[in-house]
């Protein structure tokens, strides 16, 4: 799992997972393999429901399941942008673990304060893009699923939803 000397890993555990979405960005990045986060959750954050967008929140017991991409410094700029760093996400350095158990640090852009404070449901959209790259790359899409359900939970937009559909 070794890069060139200029190029880093990045795990991706939201759109960046996507292919089409990543070859648009990121066109030089290259699919490495499917890898876990232990000891995290994934959520959903943002303003209001359906704008939720993607992080991962340390809790122990907890998984996220993602990609690891190897990056060229212009990947990583571009994904910079796309994912509003610094201001939106930071870079934060996390161990993962491939399949046969090897574990490697790597980069991992997390929501910053305030933004991560704030749990919301994703729009249809962006979640169907996640569920898309889980499928592309044999990550199991319940765990996403899970995720939007907890977010949804512990935001408590399940009742109000229900309610808003029915007017």
């Amino acid at each position: 799992m070794s890069g060139t000397k200029e190029n880093a890993y990045y795990f991706a555990y939201g759109s960046n997972m996507n292919l089409d979405q990543m070859e648009f960005r990121c066109p030089a990045a290259r699919v490495v393999e499917t890898v876990r986060l232990e000891d995290y959750r994934l959520a959903f954050c943002g303003m209001q429901p359906g704008s939720g967008v993607a992080t991962i929140f340390p809790e122990e017991g907890c998984q996220v399941e993602g990609v690891l991409w190897e990056i060229t410094p212009e990947c990583e700029q571009a994904l910079d942008g796309y994912e509003g760093y610094p201001r939106l996400y930071g870079k934060q350095e996390v161990r993962v673990q491939n399949k046969a158990g090897m574990q490697m640090d790597v980069m991992a852009y997390v929501m910053n304060a305030p933004y991560k404070e704030k749990l919301a449901s994703p729009s249809r959209l962006y979640l169907r893009g996640i569920l898309e790259g889980c499928r592309e790359n044999g990550i199991p899409t319940k765990i996403v699923r899970d995720a939007v359900s907890w977010t949804k939970k512990e935001a408590g937009e399940h009742t109000k939803h229900r309610r808003d559909r029915e007017r």
